[in-house]
């Protein structure tokens, strides 16, 4: 046969279109992204992979990764508390042990019901995300072998166990392969030990969470790609000789973290950021009105995201309305008779049949709503005759909040002084009960109680604050997430709280 070459030359080469601009693809890629009917409808199809999953295993409780992966889980079925792995506990070179985010009550809620199933997403570039897949099995590790040290100091006595002492308890490191490099692995295993050492810092007192455990943990993994969907019969996950903490990635993991669906744009991770997208719309409301948002009508990107819009104005309205407490309102920290909460838990009249004294960490009264709606006429604010037992602290959120904050603290000391004395039932609240209202808090537990709770009658002497130190101030905010779990105060928050205590040390 004849070998024929062809020759080319430069007016057969098609060169991209000069009208063709690289910024506008990213731009338009981008808008995608934005788009708040791609992103919701992204998100119920990852959830109905999640909901299947859940119905596999029915007996063990679905948790919910904040705040990613609490878009993932129907409401119906998603358990009151969330926990909290950051993933940039487990990036490449920065791996650590958060005594922040020790998820004490995630060891009650393993230990009740035999495991757990932990829900989490990512955006493209990776199938399973960094809090799945080191983070969290950090955390196990960590956990199993304090409990071997402690087991060893025979500080950790329990006949009930004990009984099987002779089988060995599990203290290795355990971590996708497919994910996790063995280097990486290797490495992350070798800086366990000081993580342990931390945990097992005797003024922290874990003991008595650790002491729940009768099992080891150990990690598994699960995502759309796995073949669980195969198998006839899975294993009862309670029978294994540990406790199955089982990762779920919710996202498919796709080409460019994009791929065309049947009326949307499939996105990768979609729930991802959710300030930039959400339009102040939560996974609560967007479980409660699912299918009026993402019904046919509605799937036009315009008509999705007004539709958006008008169901969180209506909840904004509705949220002053309705009752004051629900599971998740307000905590009271321990024997204190403090209690942090969000901004729901301060509204009066209810507030006084749970609080004697209340502080407003906002810089909104009750009679409206933080974004001034005047869709509300309903008045709800503090009477004359409660105002003695109020005091607003009008600290803005953002940078401005910080300076703020700072400036509040000892306000919020004097103020409080006395009715701690008096043993007065007091709310801190903020938005949320996350940040703003915990640093408050927080200062008030370091200025006038010790390791046991007990409270300290003129506080610490301001003119000798050289007792606080930053071991303190960190174990008193321990003593605050046990409590409260949600509670998450900022970089800058616990900056400005150390600042206070420490005005003149290396902080």
């Amino acid at each position: 046969m004849e070998n024929t070459t062809t020759t080319i030359v430069t007016e057969d080469i098609i060169f991209r279109s000069p009208d063709i601009d690289v910024g506008d693809l990213h731009h338009d890629t981008e808008e995608i992204r934005k788009d708040t009917k791609n992103i919701l409808s992204s998100i119920d199809e990852d959830a109905k992979f999640v909901n299947k999953v859940a119905s596999m295993i029915p007996y063990l409780p679905i948790i919910a990764n904040e705040r990613c992966g609490t878009w993932y889980i129907d409401s119906k079925r998603i358990s009151l508390k969330t926990v909290y792995f950051k993933s940039t506990d487990g990036h490449t070179g920065k791996w650590s042990f958060n005594i922040r985010r020790f998820n004490s009550h995630l060891l009650d809620i393993i230990s009740e019901h035999g495991g757990c199933i932990i829900v989490d997403s990512t955006r493209r570039g990776k199938r399973i995300p960094d809090s799945l897949s080191k983070t969290i099995p950090i955390w196990c590790c960590t956990i199993n072998q304090a409990i071997a040290t402690l087991r060893r100091k025979k500080q950790y006595i329990d006949s009930d166990h004990t009984k099987d002492n002779d089988k060995e308890w599990d203290i290795e490191f355990h971590s996708p392969p497919s994910t996790v490099s063995k280097s990486e692995h290797d490495q992350i295993a070798s800086r366990i030990p000081e993580f342990v050492e931390k945990l097992l810092d005797p003024k922290l007192n874990v003991t008595k969470y650790l002491e729940k455990l009768s099992k080891p943990l150990r990690p598994l993994w699960i995502t759309s790609d796995s073949n669980i969907f195969d198998s006839e019969l899975l294993p009862d996950y309670t029978s294994l000789p540990f406790y199955p903490v089982i990762c779920l990635s919710a996202s498919q993991m796709v080409t460019m973290g994009m791929e065309s669906r049947q009326g949307y744009q499939y996105i990768q991770g979609a729930a991802d950021d959710q300030e930039t997208w959400s339009l102040g719309l939560t996974p609560s409301l967007f479980w409660k009105h699912r299918k009026e948002i993402l019904d046919n009508s509605y799937l036009d990107p315009i008509r999705c995201e007004r539709k958006v819009r008008e169901i969180v104005e209506y909840a904004k309205v509705e949220s002053l309305k309705s009752p004051l407490i629900n599971g998740d309102s307000f905590n009271f920290l321990g024997n204190t008779n403090i209690a942090i909460g969000n901004r729901k838990s301060g509204c009066p009249p209810l507030c006084w049949q749970y609080f004697d004294y209340i502080v407003n960490c906002t810089p909104h009264g009750y009679n409206t709503s933080s974004t001034n709606s005047s869709t509300i006429t309903q008045s709800t604010d503090i009477s004359s005759s409660d105002k003695a037992n109020y005091i607003q602290l009008p600290i803005p959120e953002g940078k401005k909040g910080q300076h703020v904050l700072f400036e509040m603290i000892p306000k919020a000391l004097d103020y409080l002084r006395i009715p701690l004395l008096e043993h007065r039932r007091i709310l801190i609240h903020c938005e949320q009960g996350i940040d703003r209202s915990v640093g408050i808090a927080l200062a008030i537990l370091v200025n006038y109680f010790d390791d046991n709770e007990k409270c300290i009658e003129d506080g610490i002497d301001r003119e000798d604050f050289k007792v606080v130190t930053k071991d303190l101030i960190q174990r008193r905010l321990f003593f605050i997430i046990s409590y409260r779990n949600k509670a998450n105060p900022s970089r800058a928050t616990m900056k400005k709280v150390n600042a206070f205590f420490m005005n003149d040390k290396d902080i």
